[in-house]
């Protein structure tokens, strides 16, 4: 059975939604973690 047109585009909105605000959350914390690294507040992350 068909989804309706209506539905379909529902879903999509409602995904990209949740996908933007996703997007958008992630790119503010890298944005504040590179601008403590920036600043010296925090220093490069020890590896092993």
């Amino acid at each position: 059975m068909a989804m309706p047109w209506a539905l379909a585009v529902y879903i999509m909105n409602m995904v990209w939604m949740v996908l933007d605000d996703w997007i958008s959350s992630c790119v503010t914390v890298a944005d504040e973690i590179a601008q403590a690294l920036r600043t010296g507040d925090i220093g490069p992350f020890p590896i092993g």
